[in-house]
């Protein structure tokens, strides 16, 4: 324990200057986010921020046994750098939507077909029918990686939502008496706290680079952990509630709305109108720290003691999600115009 407390405040004072030195760098060959009509930023700021998070993959490669997920961790290391540079370039270039989706189409094989996800296979065990499972398991992917995207457009929100499924992933090892097998999860924290701080005072940007490097690796480590029944579905839906309201209600309300047109970018979203509207991204930031951590984190340690089920559980995670996204939606609001 106190060899993990110790590389943890290591890593604390380490991860706070090599964002330093990234900031730096980056802002040195001009990686700078410029205000846009969609943006919520009204002056440059650093961007492709993400590239940071190497500086953990290096550390774990030196303290860690070179596997991750059962799989080399050179694997995942190049898988993650494919994803930071594409994002880096696409920060730097803006690329097109369709060369963006080509390369959200080639990640999403990859994953599953050398990383095994499976999360329909999990979902409809009965069907057992592969080219249905294959092209559910593509659309999600391609979906999930956009939506990631969608959640970095508010300072800090997709940092601390990346921390809280996280921090209840590694309070789930812990009741399992697993932590000290995935002990690399807490070694992350440190680099999403340091740049949470750095992030919500307007120092830096995820950028392309950033929410694609997160998404991914978020999907293998919740695609890992169902697969090895660690967790389960529900465990996933409880802990990520409000992401799973925003999506859902705001895509149906765009395709309603824009029919064909659903897909183009787009400041639709409940959290971006609230920021708009309120010129502030600290103060949904600090709601939602306060939904997740003291609302919805009580909720599931009482869903993990068995004390309440899911059904019961899920209900009042979304009941929050659900009141703001309909109070704040912007597309909502075009309704009762």
């Amino acid at each position: 324990m106190n060899y993990l407390i110790l590389y943890f405040i290591f890593l604390v004072f380490a991860s706070f200057f090599l964002l330093k030195i990234t900031n730096s760098t980056l802002r040195h060959f001009n990686f700078i986010s410029k205000p846009t009509d969609r943006g919520l930023h009204t002056l440059p700021v650093t961007t492709s921020g993400g590239v940071y998070f190497v500086f953990y993959f290096i550390i774990l490669f030196l303290i860690s046994n070179k596997t991750l997920f059962e799989k080399n961790i050179i694997e995942i290391f190049l898988l993650l750098s494919v994803a930071i540079i594409f994002g880096m370039l696409d920060d730097k270039k803006n690329f097109s939507r369709k060369l963006k989706l080509i390369v959200q189409i080639a990640l999403s094989l990859i994953l599953v077909i050398f990383f095994n996800f499976e999360l329909f296979q999990n979902l409809f065990p009965l069907i057992e029918i592969d080219i249905f499972y294959f092209l559910l398991n593509i659309l999600f992917l391609v979906a999930f990686i956009n939506f990631i995207n969608f959640v970095d457009g508010s300072d800090g929100n997709l940092t601390l939502f990346v921390f809280f499924i996280f921090f209840c992933l590694v309070i789930k090892l812990y009741f399992s008496l697993l932590i000290g097998q995935y002990i690399y999860l807490i070694y992350f924290f440190p680099f999403l706290i340091t740049f949470y701080f750095f992030n919500i005072r307007k120092k830096i940007f995820l950028g392309d680079s950033g929410s694609i490097f997160l998404s991914v690796f978020l999907v293998l480590n919740l695609n890992y952990f169902v697969n090895k029944e660690i967790i389960q579905i529900s465990d996933v839906l409880i802990i990520s509630s409000y992401f799973i309201t925003d999506m859902i209600l705001t895509f149906g309300l765009r395709i309603y709305h824009y029919g064909l047109n659903s897909f183009k970018a787009h400041r639709d979203h409940a959290y971006q109108n609230f920021c708009y509207l309120n010129k502030d991204h600290k103060k949904f930031s600090f709601y939602m720290f306060v939904y997740n951590f003291i609302y919805l984190f009580p909720l599931y340690l009482l869903y993990l003691k068995g004390l309440v089920s899911f059904l019961p559980i899920i209900f009042f995670s979304l009941i929050p999600p659900i009141f703001f996204v309909i109070k704040y939606s912007p597309l909502i609001k075009k309704n009762y115009d």
